[in-house]
C-alpha cells in the first residue's frame, strides 16, 4: 500500500511540475500518466491479493 501512496505522490508532483513549467508541460504530462499507471497497477496487485482464496481442502485428481 505504501508503493500505491508513493507512485500517487509522484503523479501529482508531476501535474504540479506541468502546471508551473508550460513549456514542458507535455513531458511532466507522460510521467504523470506512467506514474499514474504504476499506482492502479498497485492497488490492483494488492486487491487481488487481499481477496485470493486458497483453499484448504484436498484436492482430487481424477484419472480416467
Amino acid at each position: 500500500m505504501k508503493e500505491f501512496l508513493r507512485c500517487h505522490a509522484m503523479e501529482s508532483m508531476c501535474r504540479q511540475r506541468a502546471a508551473f513549467h508550460p513549456e514542458e508541460s507535455w513531458k511532466f504530462l507522460a510521467e504523470a500518466e506512467t506514474w499514474k499507471r504504476r499506482a492502479l497497477n498497485k492497488i490492483s496487485f494488492h486487491f487481488a491479493e487481499c481477496n485470493t482464496v486458497e483453499s484448504t481442502t484436498p484436492k482430487l485428481h481424477l484419472t480416467a
